[in-house]
């Protein structure tokens, strides 16, 4: 059996359920077993080497999903909140933001799938997808992980450089 420990400050706090983040993953392909419910990430994205040069409005036409695990900090105790997905540049400047509902009313695990064709691409560095929480009767998001995205750009070959070789 393992065993979960959940820290303090994610546990039930004045009466209020909250949800705990488990896990966020970037993948080309996620596959939800219809038996088990079990999912299977196929090729975790951690760096991307995009053949090209920047461009201030560059973006890839790559087929990505980012997948988070949610849970109910109390087991027994049904909540329901927000999940916010930002994209952020190494600067910091957000480029893209997407929400889905947390309903852990009555499971008590739920994973959230979105599902993407393109990727802004405009200058190399790390790049952070920042997974944000807003538990039901809260006003503020609470920032529960970041997951990087390394952009490599690599210029391709001009003729000359080859005729050179």
């Amino acid at each position: 059996m393992i065993g979960l420990i959940v820290p303090q400050q994610h546990r039930v706090k004045e009466g209020l359920s909250v949800i705990d983040h488990v896990w966020t993953v970037v993948c080309s392909h996620a596959v939800i077993d219809k038996d088990s419910n079990n999912v299977s990430l196929h090729n975790i994205i951690e760096q991307l080497n995009i053949k090209a040069e920047p461009r201030p409005d560059g973006a890839l036409a790559i087929p990505f999903e980012v997948v988070t695990l949610w849970q109910r900090a109390d087991y027994d105790t049904p909540c329901q909140g927000r999940q916010r997905l930002s994209f952020l540049t190494p600067l910091g400047e957000e480029l893209g933001s997407f929400e889905a509902d947390i309903n852990l009313s009555t499971s008590r695990r739920q994973r959230n799938r979105m599902r993407f064709q393109h990727l802004p691409a405009r200058e190399a560095g790390r790049h952070v997808f920042q997974v944000e929480l807003r538990n039901e009767g809260e006003n503020e998001w609470r920032k529960v992980a970041a997951i990087p995205i390394e952009l490599i750009f690599q210029p391709p070959e001009t003729e000359e450089a080859e005729s050179e070789s």
